[in-house]
């Protein structure tokens, strides 16, 4: 095998492994994006009855769920169903996700819905899953853009502009887990609004 064909095939190696670890079982979330007069705005979520403040949507896989599986059911579940995982799925395709450690993030265009449409949504009375966040915000991405241009404090609380929060919100600071992810996407390059 000549030097050409040995880096081929260990990029095609390297390229299986990468997809093989990125399928397996692992935490993985989403960010729910839309695009409107030049801005990107993200639809956040307060954790309900939590001090970890807003973020996107995410959390762990059940038995035998892939990475994908585990971040469009966690988007469905928390939106309140206003987002269907199936649906979710045919949007991602084949985008691979950006990996903060091994957490998976996924970035998702989708069609607005006004958050509180979202909070007020029907939700199947026996999944406590659906009623994991509280309160909807759509934020722009320009209001968090500032925070992410520098590694992030897990410990320090980033607060958020109170006007993009709606009435009964019981935090107003971004958890700092999800700015790390975020800060992670910026850092390789990886948020589709800016390629």
């Amino acid at each position: 095998m000549d030097a050409m064909q040995r880096i081929i095939w260990s990029a095609g190696l390297w390229l299986v492994l990468l997809c093989g670890a990125v399928a397996a079982e692992a935490p993985a979330g989403m960010v729910l994006y839309f695009e409107s007069g030049g801005e990107v705005y993200l639809l956040l979520a307060e954790h309900a009855g939590s001090s970890r403040g807003w973020a996107g949507f995410g959390g762990g896989p059940l038995t035998g769920e892939s990475v994908v599986e585990t971040a469009t059911r966690k988007a469905q579940e928390e939106s309140r169903g206003s987002f269907n995982s199936a649906d979710l799925m045919k949007i991602i395709g084949d985008d691979m996700p950006v990996m903060d450690g091994d957490f998976a993030s996924y970035f998702t265009r989708v069609p607005f819905v006004p958050a509180p449409s979202i909070m007020h949504h029907a939700v199947p009375e026996e999944n406590d899953a659906y009623l994991e966040r509280s309160t909807f915000a759509w934020i722009p991405y320009a209001a968090v853009a500032p925070m992410l241009a520098e590694d992030i404090d897990r410990k320090k609380k980033y607060m958020i502009d109170p006007a993009f929060l709606p009435a009964g919100s019981e935090t107003q600071w971004f958890w700092p887990i999800w700015l790390g992810n975020m800060r992670k996407a910026v850092v390789t390059q990886s948020l589709p609004w800016q390629k």
